[in-house]
């Protein structure tokens, strides 16, 4: 419980305080006013005021919201799986998401080359003949 009338601090302010430190110091006369000095980085205790100034609070971590995955982004490991269950990759849970994807794409260069081995090769079409030249 606090008496009033009383005494709130901060620092820095214009008056010498402990090592290396300054403060500032108002009065308030009762608990409204207690309550929005407080509420406004003031402190009930010259120490308090000193700690918050010396050790001040960490500031909270930015984090930046993705609202759209780039088109560069490299492939998610629920996508690689995906993938390799399409293409009928067996998968072993222990490799890592770069091996996966090594796999994933040899396993679609085999299956490219194997289909353009089957793929009939085109005969040559022949070249029109010129066309004959009008008769007098």
């Amino acid at each position: 419980m606090t008496d009033f009338p009383t005494i709130v601090y901060r620092c820095p302010g214009d008056r010498w305080g402990p090592p290396h430190t300054t403060y500032q110091s108002i009065g308030v006369t009762d608990q409204k006013a207690f309550d929005k000095a407080l509420a406004d980085g003031w402190f009930a205790t010259l120490v308090e005021a000193v700690d918050a100034y010396l050790k001040p609070a960490p500031e909270a971590p930015s984090f930046e919201v993705i609202k759209e995955i780039p088109e560069d982004a490299p492939p998610t490991r629920n996508e690689m799986l995906t993938k390799a269950a399409e293409i009928g990759l067996t998968v072993d849970k222990r490799w890592s998401d770069k091996t996966l994807a090594n796999k994933i794409i040899e396993a679609l260069e085999a299956q490219e080359a194997a289909e353009a081995a089957l793929e009939p090769t085109p005969e040559p079409t022949p070249e029109p003949a010129p066309d004959p030249e009008p008769q007098p």
